[in-house]
């Protein structure tokens, strides 16, 4: 039997799938709580700057933006890991269905993501290393 908890990560992931194939900036910034990060190689390539975090809802709102203007690299993802408040997500490769692109590790606090840490592969900083 699933716990509460596990349910709420569950919709949270689900509702941030929904806003993304929206492409949905609005309903994918209420997801995150007020004063949210969001760690990724792709701030610092976004903001041209030397620190790859967002802080807040503002910032996370211009990077989701930045990203829908450039279209998203990545396809779907495989069936997320819940442990408690933390979901680990691995996404594939636009290209194909079996190639990974990335793994993000999202925390999830009263409903809201509080964090959400983007690690990816060679083959996805290869893939963005042109694009600013």
């Amino acid at each position: 039997m699933k716990d509460e908890q596990d349910t709420t990560v569950e919709r949270v992931i689900s509702d941030m799938d929904a806003a993304f194939s929206r492409n949905d900036v609005e309903g994918l910034v209420t997801l995150f709580a007020e004063d949210a990060t969001i760690e990724s190689y792709l701030v610092a390539r976004v903001f041209d700057r030397k620190e790859g975090v967002c802080r807040g809802r503002a910032e996370i709102r211009e990077l989701i933006r930045a990203l829908m203007k450039r279209g998203v690299p990545w396809g779907g993802h495989e069936p997320p890991i819940i442990r408690g408040s933390t979901v680990a997500v691995e996404f594939r490769a636009a290209s194909s269905d079996t190639e990974k692109f990335s793994v993000d590790i999202i925390e999830v606090r009263d409903g809201k993501i509080q964090s959400l840490r983007a690690y990816v592969g060679w083959r996805a900083l290869m893939a963005g290393a042109g694009a600013k």
